[in-house]
């Protein structure tokens, strides 16, 4: 009798503590799975990692003081679940195969500027482009207001038509000539073999007597350092960050023209997101890498100038040419202007709707162009 009490005893104790390890395991499986849902930023179950690739150099204030804080940012607001993994330096692709690439998954993430791809909807970017656009502001803010209206009323929407989600527009600094060397005038640049950074410069470089020569602008160091090129037309901030004055220590100041950018994620990787983490990027992320590149250039634009001119000393020189050079500079590119026009209503756009759309909102934002049209 005193043995079976014990066996019952025993049995009765095995019991509960079976049954209370079952409702530890469930509390244990439900607030696992409660975590699951809930232990990060948007209701995202899983980490979310997007490939980003830039062909502009890893040293470019784009990539230095752009991206990579960017990047950062998403990850700390995001409480670690979205990882932005930028590579840059056409390490996942060259300049000319960003669309192609990014809307078709080779990676999720780039940048491009619209004279990359005149044979697309981008091809309404290149108006901001136009030489000597903006020659009466050095106000990088204002140029930049005009850049981001023009694009969110005439370019926003044929993004997603090309399978991209646009994430933000921004524009460099103006570029300026740098050469190996000196051109003071017009006439110095008879018979110099010069960057063609786009084929409506083409004219304007033949008036000048220069001798156009095209390439992909990642290779510009090294054309210019080769001598296969003279004369690079590129922008202060990035040149510095590329070392152009090394092989080229002549910087004509001329505020020639801006370039104005885009940048964009694979559309369906955008899709995939949860619909409270897109309204992020939507309201906070995209607004951020804007404000960003935008800041980046504007600050980056001083402070390399400032090291050129001491880098170049007894090299080359920051020339400043007087107005009335200036104006022979400018004169050849109202015709590229009004060609312009012509050329997008051979694209099948209203060229002059569009002409006029970009020169309204340069009125509203306070800048004269250059040329009555």
């Amino acid at each position: 009798m005193k043995c079976w009490n014990y066996k019952f005893i025993f049995i009765t104790i095995a019991a509960v503590l079976f049954s209370l390890a079952g409702c530890g395991s469930n509390q244990t499986s439900e607030s696992s799975s409660e975590a699951k849902d809930n232990g990060n930023n948007n209701g995202q179950s899983e980490e979310v990692d997007i490939q980003g690739g830039l062909w502009i150099p890893g040293t470019h204030p784009v990539v230095t003081e752009g991206f990579e804080p960017w990047a950062e940012y998403v990850q700390e607001e995001t409480e670690g679940s979205v990882n932005i993994d930028i590579q840059s330096g056409s390490v996942l692709g060259e300049s000319t195969q960003v669309i192609k690439d990014v809307s078709g998954g080779a990676y999720d993430l780039g940048v491009t500027v619209g004279q990359f791809y005149p044979d697309t909807p981008l091809f309404k970017m290149t108006i901001l482009d136009l030489p000597f656009a903006f020659v009466n502001t050095d106000d990088h803010a204002e140029i930049t207001k005009v850049v981001r209206r023009y694009v969110d009323e005439k370019v926003k929407e044929d993004f997603e038509e090309m399978g991209l989600k646009f994430l933000g527009a921004y524009t460099t600094d103006p570029a300026v000539i740098i050469s190996s060397e000196p051109i003071h005038t017009v006439e110095d640049l008879q018979n110099k073999r010069t960057l063609l950074q786009a084929p409506s410069w083409e004219p304007i470089l033949n008036e000048w007597g220069a001798t156009p020569v095209s390439m992909a602008i990642e290779d510009l160091y090294t054309a210019l350092d080769r001598g296969t090129v003279d004369v690079g037309i590129y922008a202060i901030a990035g040149s510095y960050s590329q070392k152009l004055h090394e092989p080229a220590p002549y910087y004509t100041n001329i505020p020639i023209s801006t370039v104005a950018g885009s940048a964009f994620m694979n559309l369906e990787k955008f899709n995939t997101l949860s619909p409270e983490l897109q309204q992020q990027f939507e309201e906070e992320f995209n607004p951020k890498i804007a404000e960003l590149l935008r800041d980046a250039y504007t600050q980056s634009k001083k402070e390399s100038l400032e090291k050129i001119t001491e880098e170049i000393k007894g090299k080359g020189e920051i020339i400043e040419p007087s107005d009335e050079q200036i104006q022979e500079f400018v004169g050849p590119a109202k015709d590229v202007w009004n060609n312009w026009i012509n050329e997008a209503d051979e694209k099948g756009y209203n060229g002059q709707e569009l002409m006029d759309e970009f020169l309204n909102i340069m009125e509203e934002e306070g800048i004269e162009p250059p040329f009555e049209l």
